[in-house]
């Protein structure tokens, strides 16, 4: 199947104007009832750090919604201040530092509650371009290709955090590849389906659901209509093997999320 896609040749011109600013949010996510970050999440932090030419307007830390308003609210501001401790030596101007406790609208899946939003501006010079339209043809991407409705197609290389709906940063590419399919064919309808491994019976958690509705919001959140999406918890109902899995691979298998396709 072939799409056309609009690419923008770009002739540079070799000088600046001014810069310009643009306000960013960076978030960094605590595990529960932690106000301290895992290595991973630091490790997170520090390369956001190395970011040139930007100024951290503020820090504010979030709880999810567990335990009493009044311990949500000192624990938020102990994670806001962590951060800062963190970053404080890196920028001369004052920070402020705010706690919104579970006073915020909550998020389905838990462990994007239990966060620090780091609110920046980036300094970004401005380019003066002269844009030409190219029209050219662009293949869709190999697995996408002669999906028929009814198709189902495994979204390899999608992880998460543990029990979370959170995606790991190297499995960025395959949502970014699903969101592109989406917006070059308007047409296509799909069904997002959630499936976990290892456990027998109900999850009281339904992580299956948290992960297919965090894949559901990405795709909102980045232009696609709601009209065009389902999403669907299968927890461990159809697992690919048997429940318990011999090894790592296996397990790998039957935690997954597949695209189901229902309109083409």
């Amino acid at each position: 199947m072939l799409i056309k896609n609009k690419l923008r040749t770009l002739l540079l011109f070799l000088f600046w104007s001014p810069f310009f600013w643009a306000q960013e949010t960076f978030v960094v996510y605590f595990e529960t009832d932690k106000f301290e970050l895992t290595p991973q999440e630091s490790e997170r932090l520090q390369q956001f750090l190395q970011t040139e030419n930007i100024t951290i307007q503020k820090i504010i830390g979030f709880c999810d919604y567990r335990a009493s308003d009044a311990y949500n609210q000192i624990l938020s501001e102990k994670r806001a201040q962590f951060v800062y401790d963190l970053v404080k030596n890196k920028f001369s101007n004052a920070i402020p530092l705010e706690g919104k406790g579970e006073k915020f609208p909550q998020n389905l899946d838990l462990q994007q509650n239990r966060k620090v939003e780091i609110h920046y501006v980036a300094a970004i010079p401005e380019i003066l371009e002269k844009i030409e339209i190219v029209e050219v043809k662009k293949e869709l991407p190999t697995q996408y290709q002669n999906l028929k409705v009814g198709d189902k197609l495994v979204l390899k290389n999608l992880y998460f955090y543990n029990r979370s709906g959170v995606f790991v940063p190297k499995s960025r590419p395959v949502v970014e590849e699903l969101l592109q399919v989406l917006l070059d064919n308007p047409k296509l309808k799909i069904e997002i389906q959630g499936h976990i491994c290892c456990h027998i019976g109900h999850d009281p958690e339904d992580i299956a659901k948290v992960r297919a509705f965090a894949v559901y919001k990405y795709l909102i959140d980045n232009g696609v209509a709601k009209e065009r999406l389902q999403y669907k918890s299968f927890g461990n109902t159809q697992p690919i093997h048997k429940i318990p899995e011999k090894n790592d691979t296996e397990r790998d298998e039957n935690r997954r999320v597949e695209i189901l396709i229902l309109e083409n």
